[in-house]
């Protein structure tokens, strides 16, 4: 799967941009889509390093939760009247096409995405604000809302690994 053209493959870079649009194009959702599924693969490969089973279950909730997201979002791309596309798995997916290698599972790194998905939160409450399509606006609130408790399982996931570790 392509990337619209002008739309870095860089996962942190592709949603950098996207933070600066008030209202999201069809491309911006097309690519948030992708991100959101990049987001599955990326709570999943957490989920297999952490050794505590209600901690990796965590984790893969989150990661269901990303590919509901997406999936959102293409039914928001159908009701602002774009075309059909489907969502790419991990191997299309451009923003897993450079392997990194793990990325491992500290308290610090845990807070840090806690606060990355409060933010989730805030910009997609920002895109539902100036669409004026009432049902996308309904669809990025809700995408939004579940930002914020993927939040709070990484918290729930914090406590329990600290927990295991002291």
């Amino acid at each position: 799967m392509q990337l619209p053209e002008g739309y870095p493959a860089d996962s942190a870079a592709a949603f950098a941009l996207l933070k600066t649009r008030k209202r999201l194009s069809l491309d911006d959702v097309k690519v948030l889509a992708i991100l959101e599924c990049f987001g599955e693969e990326f709570y999943f490969g957490l989920a297999r390093q952490v050794p505590n089973d209600e901690a990796r279950a965590l984790l893969m909730r989150n990661g269901q939760e990303e590919r509901a997201h997406a999936h959102r979002l293409l039914k928001a791309t159908r009701l602002l009247g774009g075309e059909e596309f489907e969502l790419p798995s991990a191997a299309e997916n451009p923003f897993l096409q450079t392997p990194s290698p793990p990325i491992p599972v500290t308290a610090d790194l845990l807070a840090a995405f806690a606060q990355g998905e409060a933010d989730g939160d805030l910009q997609y409450q920002a895109w539902a604000d100036a669409e004026p399509n009432a049902e996308v606006a309904k669809l990025y609130r809700q995408n939004g809302l579940e930002e914020t408790r993927h939040g709070e399982r990484l918290a729930q996931v914090r406590k329990i690994l600290q927990a295991g570790a002291g």
